[in-house]
């Protein structure tokens, strides 16, 4: 049975939300809006507040953009905010994921996007009716486990050579390699190992760190640096990088992949399932996970995936895949949920379905993409292949401890598909909502950086740490 934890850091603290007009000082400086649940869940029939207060002069006029997973239903006027008071109101049975988005009255362009712009003039804020009973569009294929066995045996079944070299890193009593070890094909995984220095054998707990989508920014490429950081707190830490690109290489190298091997990776055919993308990407998480159990120094019983976005996904996925592992530490996580649109609701990136050729209520909104695979044939195909790789599939009865942070006002890992994933696990799953958190943490209005920053990302950490600390203290976990 799923265990799921409602999680309200320090609920006592109001969360506001401020949005701006076009003259003088704009809606996210002038006006404060709060939730009467500061993190935005609520259990059917509740009622749901949003109520308003003018921290400076604002006259003029605002309406509100009704979302229901993801779909805009309809525009309402408020009128101006010249004191404290009750902006919006609902109560229902759900599930259902709204998001409001405030803006000067008149000023909605005709076309939503699908992701907010940066805006002095519009902001959104979400919350979520009945979030346990979100289930997902697809259901199981009959053979999805013994599809996944098979690659698994494929995989295992093919000689593992594995390359190592020490590097430095800042700090005494860690040591770290930069790794290379053979996957089922021509591309290999390939990141950093690090662990305290003489650790005993069976003594420490694992820590994979998975990474996030693109292949030449920063987040997305292995760090032995971070992987030091991680074995610091007592653990063997394995950060690699998703598509097994050479560790610490010149900008050119990675641009060039951007450019030409890896190009649009994420919109690539779902045709086949031996041929989707991520099917490779999977495997050589996989294939991770066999390498770093080898070390002496493993306890044998606890090992910790991290990962936002992509990474989430292949946490997620090694979740359902892999029973040895314990627990999973996602925020935003991606690929959960791509049948959604089954139920009317907006799907998850990479939106497959979408880049295919099937018509979903997020097609519209999506950015076109010059990828040739939007066809009727490719459609069909799509339908098919992707319950494959869907999290919402491969983590369904995953008994880890799950960890899960969902924007509010996320449109690209909707809440709506998050909450129909985790709601499939058999283990204890606690999430922590952030009603104004779309999927990029940089982006979340600056007057509540601090909060999110104290009351999410601080308490993964210390999350993290805990779980560390209490394998290392217990002689049964």
């Amino acid at each position: 049975m799923l265990k799921f934890s409602r999680f309200v850091p320090f609920a006592s603290i109001l969360l506001f939300l401020s949005l701006f007009p076009c003259q003088g000082a704009g809606i996210v400086s002038s006006l404060r809006f709060k939730l009467n649940h500061p993190d935005g869940q609520y259990a059917s029939s509740d009622t749901v507040i949003v109520s308003a207060e003018p921290v400076e002069d604002y006259p003029a006029p605002i309406e509100v953009a009704v979302f229901e997973n993801g779909v805009m239903t309809r525009i309402e006027k408020i009128g101006a905010v010249t004191g404290p008071r009750i902006v919006f109101t609902d109560v229902r049975t759900g599930p259902v994921a709204v998001i409001l988005e405030f803006r000067p009255e008149g000023t909605f362009p005709e076309r939503i996007r699908m992701n907010l712009d940066s805006s002095d003039d519009a902001i959104r804020i979400g919350y979520v009716i009945n979030g346990s009973a979100f289930e997902p569009g697809f259901q199981p294929p009959k053979d999805l486990k013994r599809y996944w066995e098979r690659q698994i045996r494929r995989l295992r079944a093919k000689k593992m050579t594995v390359k190592s070299k020490p590097v430095t890193v800042r700090g005494d009593g860690i040591e770290c390699f930069d790794v290379e070890v053979s996957a089922l094909d021509t591309v290999p995984v390939r990141g950093y190992v690090a662990k305290p220095k003489n650790a005993l054998e069976r003594s420490l707990p694992i820590i994979i760190q998975l990474h996030a989508a693109g292949v030449s920014g920063d987040w997305c490429k292995a760090h032995a640096q971070a992987a030091a950081d991680m074995a610091r707190i007592g653990a063997i830490a394995f950060d690699f990088n998703a598509h097994g690109m050479l560790n610490d290489a010149d900008d050119a190298y990675y641009k060039a992949l951007e450019e030409g091997p890896l190009k649009n990776y994420s919109y690539r055919p779902i045709t086949s399932r031996k041929s989707y993308y991520f099917r490779g990407m999977f495997l050589r998480a996989i294939r991770a996970l066999d390498y770093i159990t080898k070390d002496p120094a493993w306890d044998g019983k606890t090992i910790i995936l991290l990962g936002e976005s992509q990474g989430g996904a292949q946490a997620s996925a090694l979740s359902g895949l892999d029973d040895r592992v314990t627990d999973v530490v996602i925020n935003v996580p991606a690929m959960i949920g791509n049948g959604g649109y089954l139920l009317g609701r907006n799907d998850a990136w990479p939106w497959p379905m979408e880049n295919n050729g099937v018509d979903t209520p997020t097609s519209p909104r999506l950015d076109e993409v010059d990828t040739g695979n939007l066809t009727p044939r490719n459609a069909r195909k799509a339908k098919k292949v992707a319950p494959y790789f869907d999290g919402a599939m491969l983590m369904r009865g995953s008994k880890a401890r799950f960890l899960v942070e969902i924007g509010l006002v996320d449109t690209t890992c909707p809440p709506s598909e998050v909450f129909s994933g985790v709601n499939g696990v058999a283990g204890e799953v606690k999430v922590i909502s952030s009603p104004y958190r779309n999927h990029w943490s940089a982006s979340i209005p600056e007057p509540y950086k601090d909060w999110w920053k104290e009351n999410v990302e601080d308490y993964r950490q210390d999350y993290i740490k805990n779980i560390i600390k209490f394998v290392r203290n217990s002689e049964t976990y």
